[in-house]
Protein backbone atom coordinates (compact mmCIF):
# COMPACT_ATOMS: atom_id res chain seq x y z
CA UNK A 1 0.00 0.00 0.00
CA UNK A 2 1.23 3.44 -0.66
CA UNK A 3 1.64 6.57 1.17
CA UNK A 4 -0.87 9.25 0.32
CA UNK A 5 0.91 12.53 1.15
CA UNK A 6 -3.04 14.16 2.34
CA UNK A 7 -2.65 11.54 5.03
CA UNK A 8 0.78 12.26 6.45
CA UNK A 9 -0.78 15.90 6.26
CA UNK A 10 -3.63 14.73 8.91
CA UNK A 11 -1.07 12.84 10.98
CA UNK A 12 1.36 16.31 11.28
CA UNK A 13 -1.48 18.45 12.30
CA UNK A 14 -2.67 15.57 14.94
CA UNK A 15 0.84 15.34 16.52
CA UNK A 16 0.73 19.06 17.01
CA UNK A 17 -3.16 19.02 17.92
CA UNK A 18 -2.76 16.13 20.41
CA UNK A 19 -6.73 15.11 20.14
CA UNK A 20 -8.33 14.28 17.20
CA UNK A 21 -11.25 17.02 18.32
CA UNK A 22 -8.52 19.80 17.89
CA UNK A 23 -7.08 18.08 14.86
CA UNK A 24 -10.39 17.81 13.38
CA UNK A 25 -11.24 21.17 14.15
CA UNK A 26 -8.03 22.43 12.50
CA UNK A 27 -8.27 20.10 9.37
CA UNK A 28 -12.48 21.16 9.11
CA UNK A 29 -13.12 17.99 9.00
CA UNK A 30 -14.88 15.29 11.51
CA UNK A 31 -12.95 13.83 14.06
CA UNK A 32 -13.85 9.85 12.72
CA UNK A 33 -12.14 11.17 9.01
CA UNK A 34 -8.67 12.15 11.36
CA UNK A 35 -8.76 8.71 12.99
CA UNK A 36 -9.46 7.06 9.78
CA UNK A 37 -6.54 8.66 7.68
CA UNK A 38 -3.98 8.27 10.53
CA UNK A 39 -4.95 4.89 10.80
CA UNK A 40 -4.97 4.59 6.90
CA UNK A 41 -0.83 5.93 7.29
CA UNK A 42 -0.31 3.78 9.69
CA UNK A 43 -1.03 0.44 8.03
CA UNK A 44 0.73 1.78 4.90
CA UNK A 45 4.04 2.23 6.66
CA UNK A 46 3.36 -0.96 9.18
CA UNK A 47 4.35 1.22 12.20
CA UNK A 48 2.26 2.21 14.88
CA UNK A 49 3.03 5.99 15.07
CA UNK A 50 0.84 7.37 18.29
CA UNK A 51 -0.44 5.70 21.68
CA UNK A 52 -3.97 6.23 22.16
CA UNK A 53 -5.04 7.63 25.55
CA UNK A 54 -8.28 8.50 27.35
CA UNK A 55 -6.57 12.14 27.54
CA UNK A 56 -5.20 11.77 23.67
CA UNK A 57 -3.52 11.05 20.93
CA UNK A 58 0.45 10.82 22.54
CA UNK A 59 3.07 10.71 19.51
CA UNK A 60 5.02 7.44 19.41
CA UNK A 61 8.85 6.75 18.79
CA UNK A 62 8.40 6.02 15.08
CA UNK A 63 6.14 9.11 14.69
CA UNK A 64 8.56 11.22 16.33
CA UNK A 65 11.24 10.52 14.09
CA UNK A 66 8.80 10.70 10.89
CA UNK A 67 7.48 13.84 12.21
CA UNK A 68 10.15 16.49 10.82
CA UNK A 69 9.33 14.62 7.29
CA UNK A 70 5.81 15.26 8.02
CA UNK A 71 6.08 18.72 8.33
CA UNK A 72 7.87 19.21 5.20
CA UNK A 73 5.87 17.18 3.53
CA UNK A 74 2.34 19.16 4.88
CA UNK A 75 4.14 22.46 4.02
CA UNK A 76 4.57 21.15 0.47
CA UNK A 77 0.87 20.47 0.24
CA UNK A 78 0.09 23.70 1.44
CA UNK A 79 2.25 24.76 -1.83
CA UNK A 80 0.86 23.03 -4.21
CA UNK A 81 -2.76 24.04 -2.79
CA UNK A 82 -2.27 27.70 -2.87
CA UNK A 83 -0.47 27.46 -6.44
CA UNK A 84 2.42 29.33 -4.41
CA UNK A 85 5.56 28.22 -3.20
CA UNK A 86 5.90 31.14 -0.83
CA UNK A 87 2.88 30.47 0.72
CA UNK A 88 4.70 27.31 2.62
CA UNK A 89 4.66 29.58 5.70
CA UNK A 90 7.67 30.66 8.39
CA UNK A 91 10.46 28.38 9.20
CA UNK A 92 9.38 26.61 12.76
CA UNK A 93 12.15 26.25 15.25
CA UNK A 94 11.27 24.32 18.51
CA UNK A 95 13.83 24.53 21.22
CA UNK A 96 13.72 22.10 24.19
CA UNK A 97 15.08 24.35 27.43
CA UNK A 98 15.34 24.48 31.17
CA UNK A 99 13.37 26.90 32.09
CA UNK A 100 16.02 29.31 33.86
CA UNK A 101 17.97 29.02 30.46
CA UNK A 102 15.13 30.08 28.51
CA UNK A 103 13.88 32.81 30.16
CA UNK A 104 17.47 34.25 30.71
CA UNK A 105 19.50 33.09 27.70
CA UNK A 106 17.22 32.13 25.05
CA UNK A 107 14.20 34.82 25.22
CA UNK A 108 16.30 37.77 24.98
CA UNK A 109 18.23 36.81 22.28
CA UNK A 110 15.19 36.49 19.79
CA UNK A 111 15.22 40.06 19.18
CA UNK A 112 16.84 39.36 16.21
CA UNK A 113 15.25 36.22 14.04
CA UNK A 114 11.98 36.80 15.23
CA UNK A 115 10.00 38.04 11.92
CA UNK A 116 7.76 37.08 9.41
CA UNK A 117 10.52 34.43 8.32
CA UNK A 118 10.36 32.57 11.93
CA UNK A 119 8.57 31.16 14.85
CA UNK A 120 10.04 29.89 17.89
CA UNK A 121 8.61 27.54 20.05
CA UNK A 122 10.61 27.59 23.28
CA UNK A 123 9.85 24.48 25.34
CA UNK A 124 10.41 24.53 29.26
CA UNK A 125 12.19 21.41 29.93
CA UNK A 126 14.17 20.45 33.56
CA UNK A 127 15.74 17.35 30.91
CA UNK A 128 15.32 15.29 28.29
CA UNK A 129 13.71 12.35 29.44
CA UNK A 130 10.84 15.40 30.77
CA UNK A 131 9.87 15.61 27.44
CA UNK A 132 10.50 12.44 25.89
CA UNK A 133 8.10 11.95 22.79
CA UNK A 134 8.34 15.98 22.19
CA UNK A 135 10.04 16.52 18.50
CA UNK A 136 12.46 19.23 18.36
CA UNK A 137 14.94 20.67 16.32
CA UNK A 138 17.13 21.52 19.34
CA UNK A 139 17.41 20.55 23.21
CA UNK A 140 19.72 22.20 25.87
CA UNK A 141 20.30 19.54 28.73
CA UNK A 142 22.64 20.05 31.63
CA UNK A 143 24.09 16.20 31.22
CA UNK A 144 25.35 14.43 27.82
CA UNK A 145 23.40 11.62 26.66
CA UNK A 146 25.31 8.86 26.17
CA UNK A 147 22.75 8.18 22.58
CA UNK A 148 23.82 7.25 18.95
CA UNK A 149 19.57 9.16 17.93
CA UNK A 150 21.55 12.74 18.85
CA UNK A 151 24.23 14.71 18.18
CA UNK A 152 25.84 16.78 20.79
CA UNK A 153 28.05 19.74 21.24
CA UNK A 154 29.14 21.73 24.57
CA UNK A 155 27.40 25.06 24.00
CA UNK A 156 28.98 26.65 27.49
CA UNK A 157 29.58 26.50 31.45
CA UNK A 158 27.21 27.76 34.28
CA UNK A 159 27.77 28.33 37.77
CA UNK A 160 25.08 27.51 40.56
CA UNK A 161 25.11 29.19 43.71
CA UNK A 162 23.20 29.89 46.69
CA UNK A 163 21.54 33.43 47.01
CA UNK A 164 19.15 35.54 49.43
CA UNK A 165 18.21 39.18 49.46
CA UNK A 166 20.46 41.80 51.19
CA UNK A 167 16.95 42.57 53.21
CA UNK A 168 16.33 39.43 54.27
CA UNK A 169 20.29 38.86 55.41
CA UNK A 170 20.13 42.26 57.52
CA UNK A 171 16.97 40.69 59.02
CA UNK A 172 18.27 36.89 59.54
CA UNK A 173 21.46 37.80 60.41
CA UNK A 174 24.60 36.49 58.76
CA UNK A 175 25.24 32.81 57.30
CA UNK A 176 28.64 32.13 58.03
CA UNK A 177 28.38 28.01 58.06
CA UNK A 178 26.43 25.17 56.74
CA UNK A 179 24.68 24.75 60.04
CA UNK A 180 23.34 28.34 60.08
CA UNK A 181 21.23 26.86 57.05
CA UNK A 182 19.04 25.75 59.22
CA UNK A 183 15.70 26.60 60.08
CA UNK A 184 15.76 29.30 56.60
CA UNK A 185 13.15 28.42 53.67
CA UNK A 186 15.10 27.07 51.44
CA UNK A 187 13.76 27.26 47.60
CA UNK A 188 15.23 24.46 45.22
CA UNK A 189 13.64 21.69 43.20
CA UNK A 190 12.20 18.43 44.60
CA UNK A 191 13.95 15.52 44.56
CA UNK A 192 12.64 13.86 41.09
CA UNK A 193 14.64 10.82 39.75
CA UNK A 194 13.60 11.89 36.52
CA UNK A 195 14.41 15.20 36.68
CA UNK A 196 18.25 14.09 36.65
CA UNK A 197 19.44 17.43 37.71
CA UNK A 198 23.36 17.08 37.97
CA UNK A 199 23.72 20.20 40.55
CA UNK A 200 21.19 19.11 42.68
CA UNK A 201 22.38 15.74 43.01
CA UNK A 202 25.92 17.71 43.66
CA UNK A 203 24.61 20.28 46.21
CA UNK A 204 21.60 18.15 48.00
CA UNK A 205 23.74 16.62 50.76
CA UNK A 206 25.40 19.87 51.85
CA UNK A 207 21.72 21.35 52.36
CA UNK A 208 19.20 21.62 55.01
CA UNK A 209 17.12 18.07 55.60
CA UNK A 210 13.73 20.07 54.16
CA UNK A 211 13.40 21.64 50.85
CA UNK A 212 10.64 23.99 51.90
CA UNK A 213 9.97 25.49 48.73
CA UNK A 214 10.02 23.00 46.43
CA UNK A 215 9.01 24.10 42.35
CA UNK A 216 10.43 22.25 38.93
CA UNK A 217 10.66 26.13 37.88
CA UNK A 218 13.81 28.00 38.37
CA UNK A 219 11.72 31.20 38.21
CA UNK A 220 9.94 30.09 41.41
CA UNK A 221 13.00 30.05 43.24
CA UNK A 222 14.80 33.02 42.25
CA UNK A 223 11.28 34.99 43.29
CA UNK A 224 11.60 33.09 46.38
CA UNK A 225 14.89 34.99 47.29
CA UNK A 226 13.96 38.69 45.58
CA UNK A 227 10.38 38.57 47.97
CA UNK A 228 12.42 37.56 50.29
CA UNK A 229 11.01 34.35 51.12
CA UNK A 230 14.35 32.79 52.20
CA UNK A 231 17.07 31.31 50.50
CA UNK A 232 17.77 29.85 46.83
CA UNK A 233 19.69 27.98 44.67
CA UNK A 234 20.03 29.39 41.56
CA UNK A 235 22.33 29.96 38.59
CA UNK A 236 24.83 32.99 38.69
CA UNK A 237 23.82 34.24 35.33
CA UNK A 238 20.34 34.85 36.44
CA UNK A 239 21.00 35.64 40.24
CA UNK A 240 23.64 38.38 39.50
CA UNK A 241 21.62 40.42 37.15
CA UNK A 242 20.03 41.78 40.72
CA UNK A 243 22.50 44.00 42.91
CA UNK A 244 19.86 42.95 45.86
CA UNK A 245 20.82 39.40 46.09
CA UNK A 246 23.71 38.33 47.79
CA UNK A 247 25.77 35.07 47.43
CA UNK A 248 25.88 32.57 50.78
CA UNK A 249 28.78 30.53 51.34
CA UNK A 250 30.11 30.72 47.86
CA UNK A 251 33.45 28.40 49.10
CA UNK A 252 31.35 25.51 50.50
CA UNK A 253 27.83 25.65 47.90
CA UNK A 254 28.91 26.20 44.17
CA UNK A 255 28.45 23.60 41.08
CA UNK A 256 30.11 24.63 37.79
CA UNK A 257 28.34 22.30 34.93
CA UNK A 258 27.99 22.16 31.30
CA UNK A 259 25.13 23.03 28.95
CA UNK A 260 25.27 20.43 25.66
CA UNK A 261 22.92 21.08 23.00
CA UNK A 262 21.10 18.00 21.21
CA UNK A 263 20.20 17.67 17.74
CA UNK A 264 18.32 14.54 16.85
CA UNK A 265 20.04 12.87 14.08
CA UNK A 266 16.94 12.12 12.35
CA UNK A 267 15.96 15.41 12.56
CA UNK A 268 18.51 17.26 10.66
CA UNK A 269 17.01 19.92 8.52
CA UNK A 270 20.32 21.25 6.73
CA UNK A 271 20.05 25.10 7.04
CA UNK A 272 17.59 25.41 9.66
CA UNK A 273 19.65 22.62 11.66
CA UNK A 274 22.45 25.43 11.71
CA UNK A 275 20.20 28.51 11.65
CA UNK A 276 18.98 27.01 15.04
CA UNK A 277 22.35 26.33 16.13
CA UNK A 278 24.13 30.17 15.24
CA UNK A 279 21.22 31.15 17.24
CA UNK A 280 21.81 29.35 20.40
CA UNK A 281 25.56 29.90 20.10
CA UNK A 282 24.77 34.14 19.65
CA UNK A 283 22.27 33.65 22.56
CA UNK A 284 24.73 32.17 25.25
CA UNK A 285 27.28 34.60 24.41
CA UNK A 286 24.97 37.65 24.52
CA UNK A 287 24.38 35.78 27.96
CA UNK A 288 27.76 36.36 28.93
CA UNK A 289 27.97 32.97 29.85
CA UNK A 290 31.12 31.23 29.90
CA UNK A 291 32.55 29.46 26.63
CA UNK A 292 32.33 25.19 27.16
CA UNK A 293 35.47 23.72 28.80
CA UNK A 294 34.11 20.42 28.28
Amino acid sequence: MGVDAEDVRYFHVLAQAGTLVRAAKELGVDHTTVSRRVRRLEAALDLRLFTRTRSGWTISPNGERLLPAARMVALGSDAFTTGDSAQTGPEEWTILSPDGFAASVLTPACVRPLGDDTVITIISAPSLAAREGTAFDAAIVRSRPNSSAVASRALADYEIGLYAHEDYLSEHGPIRSLDDLEGHVLAWYADDPIAGIPEFEALRPKLPEHIRLQSNNLNVHAQAALSGVGLAVMPTYTATRNDALVRILPDEIGYRGHYWVLVPKTQLRGPTTQRVLDFLAEAVAAAGLAPPSA
